[in-house]
């Protein structure tokens, strides 16, 4: 029996014990799906759960139960929903779009424009900024670092038309679409936390590598900077305040890994916490910092088997560690880690302990690569409504599904119409919640609808 008939035989078993539990594992066979959305690359790697300490009965429950201990009855499914507006974007392909904190504006960046600003209420492209070389071929934006205090802030080619074009981080006034200040990244990286907002200013990449810079937001002046010798470094943002997790960045550095936080005034360093050995930053959870470390004497994270699970909280800098069965990179909401495995399947496990909670099959639509049935469309990371405790998430054909937070439970689905589009292998859509909405992006079409749940049950 080879290992995929292995894996099909156990969840077969699964399903045939616990039939009609929503918080069964519909998935044995999983890979670890990155979010970083790449226009011409896929970067997954697999991650298999291993069989022992799986238990069935009571706990396979988790997350279906009541605060009373009963089993709660699941709300009806609803298939209601508002479409606000559609707007077609003035090309095909977009890296990222974000949601202004103090208004409802949706700004993208893409391939041919390095900002676009589209009016939150009616779906109008108000103004447009093209970049000056459309086929340079640079780094896509993972994200899009924000817009706050009407500042804009996205990235733009450094030298455009070379062959290696560099990143600059470019603060636009959005009223009048000004731009306010230019500055140097170290390399051309325009992931998540390549530049992020702090109660103060903007923490970005330096010029020169291992340093970190802290600009005005509104002038781009330098307010203080930050070194980290011998360590690839990541940033956070933690009640306004800004923090650094750093892993050693090779085998001849200090085999120690800390989260330090910075003054937002000063820059001044302190650790917070320091764990041995190299890890990678999961994201953060209220006052918490989530890490990742490899389990049972495996070298690096990306590997398959279980992980451990690192949680330091920042307050009293207190570091402790779970078992986890996979690692699983995703968005973290009240106290879960939401991803989805390699057939689409959404799976949650909690902050606190690295248990999993729950697995449900979503019902989107993903496509194969006729030329690889490993290759597969993706679906958008999850995005999280806490006040109706729902997590919503969209695929490449329009598909959209709420999933309950607690228990996995399917709580409302969803159709926009888009234009028909060619399969892309490794390409996620975005969604992003906003009050009582959900703002998706999918190529070159962007959205606003409004979910209406049923609330029975």
């Amino acid at each position: 029996m080879n290992p995929e008939q292995l894996d099909d035989t156990i969840r077969d078993v699964l399903h045939a014990w616990t039939p009609e539990n929503p918080a069964s594992p519909s998935g044995i066979a999983e890979r670890l799906v990155a979010r970083r959305r790449r226009r011409n690359a896929v970067r997954a790697t697999g991650t298999v759960l291993g069989l022992a300490g799986i238990t069935l009965g009571a706990a396979l429950t988790t997350g279906a139960l009541g605060d009373d201990g009963t089993s709660r009855p699941a709300a009806p499914v609803s298939k209601e929903s508002k479409l606000l507006w559609q707007t077609t974007l003035p090309a095909p392909s977009w890296d990222a779009c974000a949601i202004g904190t103090d208004t409802r504006d949706v700004y993208c960046r893409g391939e041919k424009y390095d900002a676009i600003g589209v009016d939150g209420r009616t779906g109008k492209v108000d103004w447009r900024r093209k970049a000056k070389d459309g086929h340079s071929g640079s780094t896509p934006a993972g994200t899009l670092p924000g817009a706050r205090d009407g500042v804009v802030y996205t990235y733009a080619d450094h030298d455009p038309g070379a062959p290696r074009a560099g990143t600059d981080l470019v603060a636009l006034d959005a009223g009048t679409r000004r731009v306010l200040w230019k500055h140097e990244l170290a390399d051309d990286s325009r992931g998540g936390t390549s530049a992020v907002l702090f109660d103060g200013g903007v923490l970005a990449n330096a010029p020169s590598f291992k340093r970190v810079a802290a600009l005005d937001g509104r002038t781009g002046r330098t307010l203080w900077t930050y070194t980290r010798a011998q360590a690839d470094c990541d940033r956070a943002v933690i009640g306004g305040v800004p923090y650094m997790t750093c892993s050693p960045d090779s085998e001849k550095a200090p085999q120690r890994s800390v989260v330090v936080r910075l003054d937002p005034k000063t820059g001044r360093p302190e650790t917070v916490a320091s764990v041995k050995g190299p890890t990678t930053k999961i994201g953060t959870d209220g006052d918490a910092v989530l890490l990742a470390a490899p389990a049972d004497g495996k070298r690096f994270t990306d590997g398959p088997g279980p992980a451990t699970l690192i949680r330091v909280d920042t307050g009293s800098g207190a570091v402790t560690r779970h078992r986890m069965d996979r690692l699983t990179m995703g968005t973290v909401a009240d106290g879960r880690i939401l991803g989805t495995d390699r057939d689409g399947n959404a799976v949650a496990y909690s902050a606190d302990n690295g248990k999993r909670l729950w697995s449900r099959a979503t019902g989107l639509t993903l496509r194969e690569d006729p030329r690889d049935s490993m290759m597969r469309e993706l679906p958008s990371a999850a995005a999280v409504d806490l006040t109706s405790r729902v997590a919503y998430y969209l695929d490449p054909s329009g598909h959209l599904v709420g999933l309950d937070l607690d228990s996995g439970e399917v709580r409302w689905r969803g159709k926009v119409s888009l234009p028909k589009s060619p399969m892309r292998a490794g390409i996620a859509p975005e969604l992003m919640s906003e009050g009582k909405s959900l703002v998706g992006q999918v190529g070159g079409e962007l959205f606003r609808i409004e979910p209406r749940l049923s609330h029975g049950g």
